[in-house]
């Protein structure tokens, strides 16, 4: 045992004074101390020893152990000290030009859609309207005929915002779960006949996967006029839809429930990876569900102000992300607020 550690130490010793890098020496310090290295495993052969060499070879092993770590330690800090002079030597000219690739930037493409669907709409008369994204549960649910405690609640995963006021209550804050907080600001504050579009940013506690983010960007038409049927909410889903994403893409619109709608329906795409064959991004069934829409529901009509035995109203809302997925190409929606400019550049 005497002898094998006089030659670890002889032999590190030498490589340590050789050493002209800190990597080497790190390489050095993994070899004696590392989880395989030959000091650390010295040890386990001490039970093999007599009492009389155990005596002499346990107080030899902590000298030498403690002399290899301060030499590599002394020659690491001798190796700073070097670099360290280089640096001072050198010289840095702040008048030299250097030529950098030029790059040009361009608008997001979630914001190019926006863009795009606002002038589409335009087309037909319809303007903009904007609505806070961070709102009350009365705007956000009561007034579209969802009560609390009502089970629909659950379909929205509403993030709330839980700031108490002086006097020790919540102030019932949310972030806007939907575009639909548009709906009864329109109604009261517009004449009639109305023709409106709310677009922007909603949030929900979705579980992320290809299809779903908890940010994402929504698109709602609030139409209310004399006599308005489910024949126009069909055109307008096939205008949107066909000019959009393309003029071969079917369109449907699957019963579906909404409070806030009677009838409500879910506007479905066909999915363009599979045609309709079914794949990982639409869920198997060959479509992929871009929002819900449905004729306005009478009490949402008298909670804004409106007659509905005089009037009838249409809300026709779909996600952007699940449009542009199929506008695209993009197999998962998620790639839109990846901030990869490796993805941006395509658009």
């Amino acid at each position: 045992m005497k002898e094998k550690l006089a030659r670890i130490e002889k032999d590190c010793l030498v490589k340590v004074n050789l050493a002209k890098s800190l990597k080497e020496l790190d390489n050095i310090f993994l070899s004696l101390f590392g989880k395989n290295g030959e000091m650390t495993l010295l040890p386990k052969d001490f039970p093999k020893l007599s009492k009389d060499e155990l005596r002499i070879a346990a107080p030899l092993f902590n000298k030498v152990k403690t002399e290899l770590e301060k030499s590599i330690e002394d020659n690491r800090i001798g190796l700073r000290e070097e670099s360290y002079k280089k640096l001072e030597s050198e010289e840095l000219d702040l008048e030299q030009t250097v030529e950098l690739p030029k790059r040009t930037g361009h608008l997001h493409p979630t914001t190019q859609f926006i863009q795009e669907t606002v002038e589409l709409f335009k087309k037909i008369g319809f303007q903009e309207f904007e609505a806070p994204q961070i709102d009350t549960d009365e705007y956000n649910f009561e007034l579209l005929n969802i009560p609390k405690n009502h089970p629909a609640r659950d379909l929205w995963d509403t993030l709330y915002i839980n700031n108490k006021t002086a006097s020790n209550k919540t102030n019932g804050l949310l972030l806007r779960t939907h575009t639909s907080n548009a709906q009864i600001r329109i109604m009261k504050q517009l004449k009639l006949p109305i023709r409106m579009m709310s677009i922007g940013r909603c949030f929900r506690y979705e579980n992320l996967d290809t299809r779903h983010e908890h940010t994402f960007e929504q698109f709602e038409l609030v139409y209310v006029d004399k006599g308005l049927n489910m024949a126009n909410l069909q055109y307008l889903s096939e205008y949107f839809i066909r000019a959009m994403i393309g003029k071969d893409i079917k369109a449907r619109l699957r019963p579906k429930y909404y409070p806030f709608v009677e009838p409500g329906f879910g506007i479905d795409a066909e999915c363009v990876f599979c045609k309709g064959k079914g794949c990982q991004v639409c869920g198997g069934i060959g479509w992929l569900e871009i929002g819900g829409a449905g004729m306005i529901h009478p009490q949402v009509l008298k909670n804004g102000g409106i007659d509905p035995n005089a009037y009838s109203g249409i809300a026709w809302g779909p996600g952007l992300g699940r449009m542009m997925m199929l506008r695209y190409g993009i197999n998962d929606i998620r790639s839109f607020l990846s901030g990869d400019l490796r993805f941006l550049e395509k658009f």
